[in-house]
């Protein structure tokens, strides 16, 4: 029988419904490792451990010792790293649902990057050795793993190539679809500012500020009080996936 939000969900043998303060936790690792077993779900709600984030409030730094991964059940995790020098790039902002963190629960090794909550944030915990005791027990845990795993080697590939060979107003562009998929409101309203926005394109604030002036002249955006309206999407989109030749096609044709 499938485990998941739509089912009888992981229950205790003296308990004949799902307890309402649970419920979030499983529609949460439902979606995170998909239609696993009513047994194997149920184990893997019991191993888990809930945690609790004030806005702002961090959660790991880079070097730190890693042995647990994590869900988002509610609220937004940022995963950033920073030079010695300050300057900070966020590399990813994770909503209900998305995992973290299983490269150290996994290797042990120190975590990678920092990891704050931007606004109030329940986690679910999944620690190392019961994880893995787990996954022997249930093997589709243990593959549902390595789905996640598969997806978070091609983020990283494609966020590696987008910092690497893409110029801002492209790299700008895509991060800033990419963020109204996952956290836009209604109205083509994304609540967001520069400065968060910078981080998260690997870009200077007045840099990012010039590129969004003029996306503003063009009548692309309109720039609010921390927030963006996206008023032309598509455009953007045309932008976000201009390839090298047409970039080059565009640039001689103004010329």
């Amino acid at each position: 029988m499938p485990w998941s939000v739509a089912g009888n969900g992981p229950q205790t043998e003296k308990a004949d419904e799902v307890k309402p303060e649970e419920a979030i936790y499983m529609a949460a690792l439902a979606k995170a490792f998909g239609n696993l077993s009513e047994e194997t779900g149920r184990e893997t709600l019991r191993i888990g451990h809930q945690v609790s984030l004030a806005k702002g409030q961090r959660l790991f730094s880079r070097g730190d010792d890693g042995s647990t991964m994590f869900i988002v059940v509610t609220g937004m995790i940022e995963i950033s790293v920073s030079s010695a020098e300050g300057r900070k790039v966020a590399l990813n902002l994770l909503g209900p649902a998305a995992c973290f963190g299983e490269i150290s629960m996994l290797d042990g090794k120190p975590r990678t990057a920092d990891a704050f909550a931007t606004i109030p944030t329940e986690l679910f915990g999944l620690s190392r050795e019961p994880f893995l005791a787990a996954a022997m027990k249930h093997p589709e845990l243990a593959l549902a793993l390595a789905v996640l795993l598969g997806d978070r080697l091609r983020w990283v590939s494609d966020t590696v190539e987008d910092y690497a060979l893409l110029p801002l107003d492209r790299r700008l562009a895509r991060r800033l679809l990419v963020l109204f998929d996952r956290f836009g409101g209604t109205g083509n309203l994304l609540t967001i500012s520069q400065s968060d926005l910078a981080d998260f394109a690997g870009a200077t604030r007045e840099s990012t500020n010039r590129q969004l002036v003029a996306w503003q002249k063009r009548g692309w955006i309109s720039m609010l009080r921390k927030s963006i309206e996206l008023r032309d999407r598509e455009a953007l989109r045309k932008l976000a996936e201009t390839t090298d030749g047409q970039a080059h096609s565009s640039r001689l044709h103004r010329a």
